[in-house]
């Protein structure tokens, strides 16, 4: 029996050869499924047109989150343990990774985006520290993968959103601390989190030295000065955070002094990823709404799926959304690849140590742009073609399209942000443009991922020109 398009078992089927080739097996697989369906068990008491209609609030400088979202929140994290899946085995988790990590949030952003942000922004503190990891941090790892708190990621400033480099708050040795000062803007999770990750000014005898990254558990010295008012997200806190003297032990320094901008382009690949599986949730999700309006709303005495103009919007979705997920997984594969230590593509070699030799002969920023490419590469095409297809799920809605009680209106508003966030479009573009130069020196041909054109890749071609050769 063939699968339907844009379903989970779909989804599934083309994470599991990917996932095999990681090591996981039918076992492993079966108790991802598993996982899946408890998910969706939770999350069908969301409500998330309700959440999106009351907002999140500041009271007295804590955000308050609107209806039983707090609710579902908590009996994913802590009732569940959530996270812990995510947590390495030598530190008391299942150890899964980013190509298990994908229908995870996958399910959750089809449900609401808001709530995927407020959930999987911790996995990016929890990689984080593992990635350099202390034993100082074991009291957190734990409250985190309990469920007990959830995370920020404090990055962005004013002259700081795509290129971080430019960030203004500054950090200081103080004795056996850190002293950081600073204003954060675009802050997700901010005012509700109690521990993040912040970069900031690594200063050395009053010049600046590199960047530093830490990690900042409590709210002592932070304040949050408002929450933004956006086009969608409203369920989701967006936070400006003023951090005045906040003193951070030195061990809390993630790697070494003056190399935290370096650490932070590592952690992107992966927090984009995550943006990639919110783009393809919201797009099938969109589909799924418009195909079933289609299939009930009547106009001149037939349902409007009967219209040719209504049908071929939903059959170039239909054809777009295992695209999609193709590049979804693909990204999630190579990048957890390449955080093995392996070279991003398959060699061939096999087992662990085999492969972390043939990674010996493949330069070190030569396996960087590659990561690079399988997810900018996922991110721009996802977040891009996601936004025509859900704009054209509106459009098969008509006039209930416009209005905010349709669902589908709110899908819309929310997916917007994914072609800014983590990277805009025209940044992905730039770093696209760059990292085929890695495949070139190489002598590689740059990997495609053969599908069915879409009229989604005609507007890509004519809007980013630099990178046609991509579809």
């Amino acid at each position: 029996m063939e699968t339907k398009v844009g379903t989970q078992k779909e989804t599934i089927e083309i994470l599991t050869p990917y996932a095999k080739k990681l090591g996981y097996t039918d076992e492993d697989i079966q108790e991802y499924k598993a996982v899946l369906e408890t998910i969706d068990e939770i999350l069908a008491k969301a409500q998330p047109l309700e959440w999106d209609k009351e907002g999140v609030k500041l009271v007295n400088g804590k955000v308050v989150l609107p209806g039983n979202m707090e609710s579902i929140l908590n009996e994913l994290i802590q009732e569940n343990e959530l996270y812990r899946f995510f947590v390495p085995e030598d530190h008391g988790g299942y150890g899964w990774s980013q190509i298990f990590l994908t229908e995870v949030g996958g399910s959750v952003a089809r449900t609401d985006i808001p709530l995927n942000v407020l959930l999987f922004i911790t996995l990016t503190v929890l990689e984080g520290m593992f990635m350099y990891y202390n034993e100082a941090y074991d009291p957190i790892v734990e409250k985190l993968a309990s469920g007990k708190a959830v995370g920020y990621v404090g990055f962005s400033e004013a002259e700081a959103g795509s290129n971080l480099e430019n960030v203004k708050t500054t950090s200081e040795k103080d004795g056996d601390e850190y002293i950081i000062n600073g204003t954060k803007i675009w802050i997700s999770n901010g005012g509700y989190a109690e521990t993040g990750l912040v970069l900031a000014q690594n200063i050395e005898n009053g010049k600046q030295k590199g960047h530093n990254v830490f990690l900042v558990d409590g709210l002592d010295g932070i304040t949050t000065l408002r929450l933004e008012e956006k086009m969608g997200l409203h369920a989701s806190p967006t936070a400006q955070l003023k951090f005045d003297n906040v003193r951070v032990p030195e061990e809390f320094l993630i790697g070494e002094p003056g190399e935290g901008y370096r650490k932070v382009l590592e952690r992107l690949m992966g927090m984009r990823v995550g943006v990639v599986w919110q783009s393809i949730a919201a797009a099938e999700k969109a589909y799924q709404l418009a195909k079933e309006y289609a299939e009930n709303r009547y106009q001149f005495k037939r349902p409007i799926i009967q219209f040719d103009g209504v049908s071929r919007k939903l059959k170039e979705m239909e054809k777009a959304i295992p695209y999609l997920k193709e590049l979804g997984a693909q990204a999630a594969y190579h990048l957890d690849r390449y955080l093995r230590g392996y070279v991003p593509i398959d060699t061939g070699a096999s087992g662990h140590q085999s492969e972390l030799q043939a990674a010996q002969m493949v330069p070190k920023m030569a396996r960087v742009g590659m990561a690079h490419y399988f997810v900018s590469r996922a991110k721009l095409i996802t977040a891009e073609m996601a936004w025509q297809m859900i704009d054209d799920a509106v459009q098969i809605f008509g006039g209930n399209g416009f209005v905010s009680e349709y669902e589908v209106n709110k899908i819309l508003r929310d997916v917007r942000v994914t072609r800014i966030y983590e990277g805009t479009s025209e940044v992905h573009e730039f770093i696209l443009t760059k990292t085929k130069e890695v495949w070139e020196r190489m002598n590689i041909p740059i990997p495609k991922v053969s599908h069915e054109k879409t009229v989604y890749e005609e507007y890509l071609t004519r809007k980013f020109p630099l990178i046609s050769d991509l579809f």
